[in-house]
């Protein structure tokens, strides 16, 4: 499942995002960002790496990208966001707390619904196949 916000200012699903705080890493942002507008705890998920890489993970971005942005309560101008798509892992019950309203989209409603912004969705849909095929590899006994 893929939760997504509603951004009553473009009217539209969009994933939880926010500007970073001074001192807060980007990975800190995500986790705040998550709990303050879907109201739940969540875990980042590092990029799935091959299954024998015999290293600890990080979390990191899936994603990085530009884009670009017209005018917001942070700039009257035309601007360009960088970003950071991470992926997490809900856990907990939700706080109540939530400052949007929260939906969960199995993967048919993602492909399907309306008021979800185009990148959104493509971003969900290949996120979901990247978590199926890695549960899919994870449940495949190996022949070694």
């Amino acid at each position: 499942m893929i939760g997504l916000v509603w951004h009553t200012r473009l009217k539209i699903m969009l994933p939880t995002g926010g500007h970073r705080e001074p001192a807060e890493t980007i990975g800190e942002t995500a986790v705040r960002e998550v709990f303050e507008e879907a109201g739940v705890r969540c875990t980042l998920m590092p990029l799935p790496l091959p299954a024998l890489f015999p290293h600890e993970q990080v979390a990191s971005p899936w994603w990085i990208a530009d884009i670009p942005a017209g005018p917001d309560n942070h700039t009257g101008a035309q601007h360009m966001h960088r970003d950071h798509v991470f992926v997490a892992e809900p856990h907990g019950d939700y706080s109540g707390e939530a400052e949007c309203e929260v939906r969960w989209f199995s993967r048919d409603e993602l492909a399907t619904a309306s008021q979800i912004s185009e990148d959104s969705r493509i971003q969900g849909l290949e996120i979901l196949a990247i978590l199926q095929r890695q549960s899919e590899q994870a449940a495949t006994p190996s022949h070694s």
